[in-house]
């Protein structure tokens, strides 16, 4: 028995057996033309390509940099720069004697030369360049020395701060170290310097900012020292007040 088809399965199929009228053919044929003349050509956006070479010239420019040689030396040229000419400066030193810790040591200065160190919570020594005034708190009996300098005196480097005297006035070749450290969330490269006795490393980032430098007089005392460039100071940093509870003594008193 053959099955039975519905009708209007039936039309459809006597449809694709039959020839279409030429009326059709001629319908059709002509809406395909009519869709093939409106497609047009895609243009390639000035935008695109003009980015598309803008981000490898990029390239090429950071590849560059990465691969010039002279980089480094650029880099630690800059890094004596900002410590021969800064704003401020805020170092945090770390000493050890014959592998003893020693108080930890913060020292403000700007490029007046007006500084305050602390050493440790014991004495805070503050220097007003301008007036010729040294102010030195001990803060365990509470007193206070004011000293005045006299007006030709010449400022000399504390003991703590011959390094940067030495690297302030370093003229020779420095070797770079291998190696690198990361540093208050930067990468850093190191270079080490022998002078004035002192084998010193400092370590910058790549802007040339330093960031820590390590002394060793290569005998007992050895430093280790974070470096802040240009930070902002507390407007009462350099305060030549007398605190407030600390009794002043004069210079000729025990």
């Amino acid at each position: 028995m053959e099955p039975t088809l519905s009708p209007a399965l039936t039309r459809h199929l006597q449809a694709l057996a039959c020839d279409p009228p030429a009326a059709a053919l001629d319908a059709a044929q002509a809406k395909l033309e009519r869709r093939l003349a409106g497609v047009r050509p895609r243009k390639l956006h000035p935008a695109r390509w003009i980015g598309a070479l803008a981000t490898a010239a990029t390239a090429c420019l950071v590849l560059t940099l990465a691969l010039m040689p002279t980089s480094r030396s650029v880099a630690f040229e800059v890094a004596l720069k900002h410590l021969r000419d800064f704003h401020t400066l805020a170092l945090t030193i770390e000493q050890q004697s014959q592998g003893m810790a020693m108080p930890t040591i913060q020292v403000r200065m700007d490029r007046g030369g007006d500084a305050r160190t602390d050493i440790g919570d014991t004495t805070s020594v503050v220097v007003n360049a301008a007036g010729h005034r040294v102010l030195t708190l001990l803060h365990g009996p509470r007193m206070a020395l004011v000293t005045l300098l006299p007006a030709d005196a010449r400022p000399t480097p504390d003991a703590a701060l011959k390094w940067l005297d030495a690297i302030r006035q370093f003229q020779g070749n420095a070797a770079e170290l291998p190696g690198q450290r990361v540093i208050d969330g930067r990468v850093t490269h190191g270079w080490q310097l022998d002078v004035q006795g002192m084998r010193i490393a400092l370590w910058a980032d790549s802007d040339g900012v330093p960031r820590a430098v390590e002394v060793g007089d290569g005998h007992v005392l050895s430093q280790r020292v974070h470096v802040t460039v240009d930070p902002p100071l507390d407007a009462g940093t350099f305060n030549m007040a007398v605190p407030a509870g600390y009794r002043e003594a004069r210079p000729d008193q025990d």
